[in-house]
């Protein structure tokens, strides 16, 4: 029988009961009532009279990885996502005192991407997203199929080899070395796109960075790996306020321009107006 419950948001997070390689299904959404950004488990919509302009954000308001989740697909349109329990270690659930796997929120972070509190953005939100359990059901066998079966069981062994080697590729990216190298990956993937003044003194320290870690000279689960860790948060912290930032500036000159158009047009008028009073 499947299990449908909805979505807390008043906890950190929160425990779903389902096996390793068991899958979930989140549907729903929710609106701020403020920007009217859409946010869905995966995906942040923005609409179009965002600065900025109409965008997706490839982050919404549940970290399935650090839940212990693997996400298997999302469509931003009908705001459904399927993920399956991976079986790893799921940092975020530790932190919440929670048991694994679990639906550990991304309030925190979006807030701090609109330069709000996390209790500022939870007021703005309306809506919800329900969680879904499927049963896993296995029909009886026919004797007539039994061949086929036999020959999806080859299938299967091919399938299960492959997901050992996407497990243990999983474990090492989870490890500490691997979310520490994904923290620099995903810093100097911001430096690209961030403006060129702010990322050109960062850009240098952090590929330096990046190449010690390949290089294995620094322990990720050192004090000093601890150290780089921080100091690249701050960076990636500092990049995302100046994208905000840029956001901001580009609708401030884009209205300031609406402004001096429509003020020139009302001057044009007013001579129109005039003219015509004076040869009254």
């Amino acid at each position: 029988m499947t299990q449908t419950f909805t979505l807390r948001r008043d906890v950190a997070a929160q425990h779903v009961d389902v096996a390793p390689g068991g899958e979930i299904v989140l549907r729903g959404k929710l609106v701020c009532s403020t920007d009217a950004s859409v946010i869905d488990a995966a995906t942040t919509t923005w609409p179009a009279g965002a600065p900025g302009g109409a965008s997706v954000d490839s982050g919404g308001l549940v970290d399935l990885e650090q839940g212990g989740f693997h996400m298997t697909s999302r469509d931003p349109a009908t705001h459904e996502v399927h993920a399956i329990a991976t079986g790893d270690p799921a940092p975020a659930c530790a932190l919440a005192g929670v048991e694994a796997p679990c639906l550990p929120l991304r309030l925190l972070p979006l807030a701090r991407s609109r330069l709000q509190t996390a209790q500022e953005l939870g007021s703005c939100l309306r809506g919800g997203i329900t969680v879904e359990v499927p049963d896993a059901v296995l029909p009886p066998v026919a004797p007539a199929a039994v061949p086929y079966v036999q020959g999806a069981a080859v299938l299967l062994g091919a399938s299960v080899l492959a997901s050992i080697g996407w497990v243990v590729q999983r474990r090492r990216a989870r490890s500490p070395r691997g979310r520490l190298l994904d923290l620099a990956k995903r810093t100097r993937a911001k430096l690209r796109a961030a403006d060129a003044v702010v990322a050109a003194p960062l850009v240098p320290a952090v590929e330096a960075a990046l190449g010690a870690l390949k290089r294995r000279r620094v322990d990720a689960a050192s004090t000093e790996g601890k150290r780089v860790a921080e100091v690249l948060r701050r960076v990636e912290l500092r990049l995302d306020a100046s994208a905000v930032e840029a956001r901001a500036d580009r609708e401030q000159q884009a209205a300031d321009e609406l402004v001096r158009e429509i003020e020139s047009a009302l001057e044009a008028v007013d001579e129109v107006d005039g003219a015509r009073r004076g040869r009254a």
